[in-house]
């Protein structure tokens, strides 16, 4: 397995060389029998979205991105310690299918698995069911994520106010 963590300071962010180490170092990581150009693209969209995130939402001043590799798939999880996820916030009951944003062609979906963790999926939108521009929200990242992830999770730490996204690529 290869494992390393990276560190993301809000007052120095060069969003795109951060992306680039990361980014440098799945590829470089990654098994020769992986379909590396697929893996290096989903990954690059969804660090670009974690990291955007953070700038946008979090409201804090560094992020953690640790990454993991071993020979079925990548980890990536994305740590700051700033504002939860609005869902968080609001009473959902557990186990309820959330519509969280859509795009032309999908919705995003949040269920609470428990009081403090979302899973997010999607589904295509029937063309007869698309909603005004007006009512697409703001979690658009999110859906990018989802659709580029073979598995997406968001968990909040109440106490320590701990935000942890993770992504599974699958090879």
């Amino acid at each position: 397995m290869h494992n390393k963590q990276f560190e993301f300071l809000k007052s120095s962010y060069h969003l795109s060389s951060d992306i680039q180490q990361i980014i440098g170092f799945i590829n470089d990581e990654l098994p020769s029998t992986a379909p590396v150009d697929e893996l290096v693209f989903k990954a690059k969209i969804i660090v670009t979205e974690l990291l955007t995130n953070s700038l946008k939402h979090a409201g804090v001043n560094s992020t953690i991105i640790d990454v993991k590799i071993n020979e079925r798939d990548i980890s990536i999880l994305k740590i700051d310690f700033g504002n939860p996820l609005s869902i968080i916030q609001k009473n959902y009951p557990v186990n309820t299918k959330i519509p969280i944003s859509n795009d032309i062609l999908h919705t995003l979906y949040a269920i609470l698995d428990s009081r403090k963790n979302i899973n997010f999926f999607c589904d295509e939108i029937n063309m007869d069911d698309i909603l005004a521009v007006e009512n697409i929200v703001e979690h658009f990242g999110l859906l990018i994520i989802t659709k580029a992830a073979d598995k997406f999770t968001y968990h909040y730490n109440e106490q320590t106010k701990e935000n942890l996204f993770e992504v599974t690529l699958k090879f």
